[in-house]
């Protein structure tokens, strides 16, 4: 075994860069041409993982710890230190639990979604990581390895932290024009700016910030980015800091005012942002000061759907109650998100147990259920739209060919349930098209081993009334109807 070989199996996996400083250290007068040739010529028996690491350095380890603990734990070190872009991406994942939608995680990146010179894009950055099973994609959300991440997984706390950022969003955008900061209908949510993405991006006319041509006046922007949840401290806001730090760099950018949203921040965080020029909002002061304890009761209420729904159903109405008073009646925008704790409020009355987003595995394929509701001798299983248009034949064909099928294999291969009736059922508070109606009544009439049943607003009104429920009457009434 060679000099080489017996380092790098001592240190389990070591940079290309701290093995050439290591030889030229212990040898004196080799040039790092001759280490690098050295190098070059290690044997079979050590793996290498390029690609990755800046100055082009090379992950050496030997083969024999591939894919154990050792080995993601130093990939994991090595990216810290030497693939700020990989590392940034996973730790991004790591805050959110572990899921953030595919089309929103470029906010949280260092990497630009369009070509800059010098820089990885966004996309190209994400297929390595996929390449090397890092993360991974399950159906609408990037989701990071249980290998590589340092934190528990959730998805229904994730999916609780994507509805309390939307509706943050909603609020900050209403405030930014109130105050007249943007222009009125100008604002895009998980948008571009100066070739990076952020989750706000709106033009402002304020008259110190734009820029007079000859024929016309080039406005400066308000970009923001959210981070709510969790106590967020120094390392964690450095994509943010990094995004600025380019936009600063390019030459004709419009000008621009960066705002991050925070609930919690250590001071550490909060004053490298200061230094670097970010406005730190805080949701308590934008907002009001019951806003923080409003966020938490939300991510709280989805993360633990089924429980309280089932246990506390009260704590749902009690929830959009204050949700309505805070906002001015303005919950419009949490109607499509909200719209499965609706459901699960209704299916909570006629089941003995009940779970809201409920993650099932069969074979290897994973998916999704809204509503899984339990009663003596049937098994409820819902799939939730609170959309204000119809349900397409398409998004039809994808529920009974990609989604109904692996959740019945599931439930015939689990003992406990599999022999109660199998009802799948779609909750459209858009209704459905024409050709999605057809479609449906045909499988209806030709399905025999599973009950299909599908519900637009007429529907769930006459059901309501079935089971005397004046609450969920009231929910369907005061949040879908009205604004439809």
């Amino acid at each position: 075994m060679t000099f080489l070989e017996k380092l790098i199996k001592d240190k389990g996996l070591i940079l290309s860069g701290e093995i050439l400083e290591i030889l030229t250290s212990k040898e004196k007068g080799i040039s790092k041409e001759a280490a690098r040739k050295r190098l070059s010529r290690i044997g079979e028996s050590i793996y290498r993982v390029r690609g990755l690491f800046a100055d082009g350095q090379i992950l050496f380890h030997d083969k024999d710890i591939f894919g154990t603990e050792e080995y993601y734990d130093g990939l994991h070190r090595a990216l810290k230190k030497a693939g700020k872009q990989y590392y940034t991406i996973i730790q991004s994942l790591d805050f959110h639990n572990g899921y953030i939608k595919s089309d929103h995680l470029a906010a949280y990146a260092v990497n630009p979604v369009e070509k800059l010179k010098g820089h990885l894009t966004f996309e190209t950055t994400l297929r390595n990581l996929l390449k090397i099973g890092l993360v991974h994609l399950e159906d609408e959300h990037v989701v990071v390895s249980n290998s590589i991440s340092k934190n528990s997984h959730s998805l229904k706390r994730a999916k609780g932290l994507e509805v309390a950022k939307n509706f943050l969003l909603m609020q900050f955008n209403d405030w930014s024009r109130k105050i007249g900061l943007v222009s009125y209908n100008s604002s895009k949510f998980h948008s571009e700016f100066g070739k990076y993405q952020f989750n706000f991006v709106a033009p402002s006319y304020v008259g110190s910030l734009t820029k007079k041509t000859s024929d016309s006046i080039v406005p400066a922007f308000v970009i923001a980015d959210i981070l709510i949840g969790n106590v967020i401290n120094e390392n964690q806001v450095n994509f943010f800091i990094n995004k600025i730090s380019a936009l600063k760099q390019q030459r004709g950018l419009a000008k621009f005012i960066p705002f991050l949203i925070v609930d919690s921040i250590d001071t550490k965080a909060l004053n490298n942002l200061k230094s670097k020029g970010a406005v730190i909002g805080f949701a308590d002061e934008l907002f009001g000061e019951n806003y923080k304890e409003l966020l938490n009761s939300l991510i709280n209420l989805i993360t633990n759907a089924g429980a309280i729904l089932k246990k506390k159903p009260e704590a749902y109405l009690d929830l959009i109650s204050k949700l309505n008073k805070l906002v001015d009646g303005k919950t419009n925008n949490l109607r499509g998100d909200l719209f499965e704790l609706a459901v699960g409020y209704y299916q909570g009355r006629i089941c003995s147990s009940i779970d809201i987003g409920k993650l099932i595995n069969h074979s290897g394929e994973r998916r999704e259920i809204d509503v899984f509701g339990l009663q003596p001798n049937r098994v409820l299983i819902s799939e939730c739209k609170g959309y204000n248009h119809p349900i397409s034949k398409e998004e039809i064909e994808v529920w009974l060919g990609e989604k109904v099928p692996v959740i019945r294999k599931w439930v015939l291969d689990n003992a406990t349930i599999s022999d109660k009736e199998l009802v799948f059922q779609f909750w459209s508070t858009g209704g459905f098209t024409q050709e999605a109606l057809e479609l449906l009544e045909k499988r209806i009439e030709s399905t025999k081993k599973y009950t299909i049943e599908y519900f637009d607003l007429d529907k769930m009104l006459e059901i309501s009334k079935k089971i005397n429920s004046k609450k969920f009457t009231e929910i369907l009434r005061e949040y879908y109807i009205k604004e439809i």
